[in-house]
């Protein structure tokens, strides 16, 4: 008669249900990941929806391509408070703060900021998110997610095209004209490090959507410790939109 072994399932069932939970495990992360969607379709025409500005200074835009109206807001003006109604007056209107807006590197953060315009002017809402820890001490604490994800995005903020922006220590965003061209431009509210704030820029851009220009815009914050201005940029968005119902010029 065979020897018999220890005790238990034989070795070959030992094997495979660790093997088993692994690969369950996999799954369940594969799941998780897959339940933020996929970033929308590639455009293909120009959006359906003509973008514009409310009385209230809200963007009206198709930001994730389905043909439907969306309205972009911020009451805070440094990106704080931005939400996103996706659908707007259909069946399907859901609100996204920025946080739901970050993906899942920018949830995990303790602050998260975002934009939205079009920076790069092809006819897409683009999405800039920051998000990182808190300042503390002396030394500059840079963003962990510092990205401008270009239009159209998802619900989850997810886009095709994503690139690293050059930011350092930054805690505010907001649109803004520094160049007065036809491009948005990025206003940030960056740490400089012993209790020292400023306010950089970065110039919308066909090619790159930011460009990394700072110096030439940099400016001072007055005090120290964190105290961010009310609002970073007096132009906002107002320079780039029609008013919505204003008439396109003919001709």
């Amino acid at each position: 008669m065979a020897a018999r072994g220890p005790s238990g399932p034989p070795r070959s069932r030992r094997l495979t249900r660790p093997a088993s939970l692994t690969a369950a495990g996999l799954l369940l992360l594969a799941g998780g990941e897959d339940s933020l969607g996929a970033p929308p379709p590639r455009p293909t025409a120009p959006p359906a929806v003509t973008a514009c500005l409310t009385g209230t200074g809200d963007l009206i835009a198709d930001v994730d391509n389905d043909g439907r109206r969306d309205r972009i807001t911020d009451p805070s003006h440094h990106g704080a408070l931005l939400t996103v109604t996706f659908g707007l007056g259909s069946p399907r209107e859901v609100t996204v703060s920025a946080r739901g807006l970050a993906d899942r590197p920018g949830r995990r953060q303790e602050y998260v900021r975002a934009a939205v315009a079009d920076f790069d002017r092809d006819g897409w809402s683009d999405l800039v998110v920051v998000a990182g820890e808190e300042q503390g001490g002396d030394d500059p604490v840079p963003p962990r997610v510092a990205e401008l994800r270009f239009g159209p995005f998802s619900d989850t903020g997810r886009s095709r095209r994503t690139v690293q922006l050059d930011l350092g220590a930054t805690k505010d965003i907001a649109v803004a004209d520094y160049d007065h061209d036809r491009y948005p431009d990025l206003a940030a509210y960056t740490y400089s490090g012993d209790g020292t704030y400023e306010t950089q820029a970065r110039l919308g851009d066909p090619h790159t959507g930011l460009a990394p220009d700072t110096r030439a815009y940099t400016t001072d914050a007055p005090g120290t410790g964190y105290d961010p201005p009310a609002t970073l940029s007096d132009s906002g968005l107002t320079p780039f939109y029609p008013a919505c119902g204003a008439r396109r010029p003919t001709g």
